[in-house]
């Protein structure tokens, strides 16, 4: 993880020397989300532009959340899965003062790398002053030698919030599939005022001295959360507050399901900026959604609704 100090042109790629470039052509969305306001009041929030190609399908849902100032958007893939050398593009762009979840039906399954060709998916989005993207896909799940790439750029303002949700499990394991993929790699940047200040990078891959699955030892998912912008102080210092407190004496931990919390600081023009980073490992999909639930439920009136509803 790199703060405001990365090289924003450092974009060098560990690409495995067996992968291919993927062979098929780009399926891009498009989704662009506008305030629309009366008399001085912001009663709705609309979405303006919405396009795709397949396999990509973009979903607005009307009845979803309970309040017009918050637009729900839903990402899906046709066929239930991405196949080997699909490469998605995404572009969401939510103009001043709007507040939108981006969030999934299901998981993303990627199934087996075939001629060594790698699955890609990026997704690029920008965020007006004084609006929130909630970006809270479900896992990512890569079937047995499956190659999987993607890349996630958020482009925020000092005003404008962000959370992002980044998680993805060991494979079916109802099949008893356990950390067998090729490879697996995410990058995700923020960029404040055209600023690099936050940078993640997992590169999953067998090493002939560790392969992943035993380096994972029982856990079978792994995710990050982070939150940024003046829309997220309460709740994240709240977190720092229960998560980050140092424990009592002969307190025992859950070894099923563990929490971290880091916090997010760096200057932007003599102002401070302020966030924070939860990580968690668990056993199970069904644990890290209900500590997702439980983390963002401040968020559920502002957006209408409880995106973990009806998920596990």
């Amino acid at each position: 993880m790199e703060f405001s100090n990365c090289k924003e042109e450092d974009k060098s790629e560990t690409v495995g020397k067996t992968e291919k470039p993927q062979s098929r052509p780009e399926a891009r969305g498009r989704a662009v989300f506008q305030p629309a306001w009366e008399n001085g009041q912001l009663v709705a929030v609309t979405n303006t532009v919405l396009q795709y190609t397949y396999p990509l399908k973009l979903l607005l849902p009307q009845n979803v959340s309970k309040t017009k100032t918050c637009q729900w958007l839903y990402v899906i893939t046709f066929g239930g899965g991405l196949v080997a050398g699909d490469n998605i593009q995404l572009d969401i762009d939510l103009a001043e003062d709007c507040t939108v979840v981006v969030t999934t039906q299901a998981s993303t399954k990627v199934f087996h790398s075939v001629d060594n060709l790698v699955t890609r998916q990026t997704v690029q989005a920008k965020v007006g002053a004084g609006s929130l993207l909630v970006l809270l896909p479900d896992p990512v799940v890569c079937y047995k030698d499956a190659a999987y790439r993607q890349e996630q750029v958020f482009h925020l303002n000092q005003s404008s919030s962000l959370v992002l949700l980044d998680w993805y499990t060991s494979g079916r394991m109802a099949r008893g599939e356990c950390w067998e993929f090729q490879s697996y790699h995410s990058t995700n940047s923020i960029y404040l005022d055209n600023k690099l200040v936050f940078r993640d990078v997992v590169c999953l891959q067998d090493t002939p001295l560790l392969p992943v699955h035993q380096a994972m030892a029982q856990y079978n998912v792994v995710g990050m959360c982070v939150l940024i912008g003046p829309a997220l102080s309460d709740l994240y210092k709240k977190l720092l507050n229960e998560l980050g407190r140092s424990k009592p004496y002969g307190y025992k931990y859950k070894k099923e399901v563990v929490l971290s919390i880091s916090p997010l600081r760096f200057e932007k023009e003599e102002e401070e900026i302020h966030g924070a980073v939860v990580r968690v490992m668990a056993y199970t999909t069904t644990q890290v959604f209900t500590e997702m639930e439980r983390i963002l439920q401040d968020l559920y009136p502002r957006l209408g609704g409880n995106p973990f509803e009806n998920k596990y």
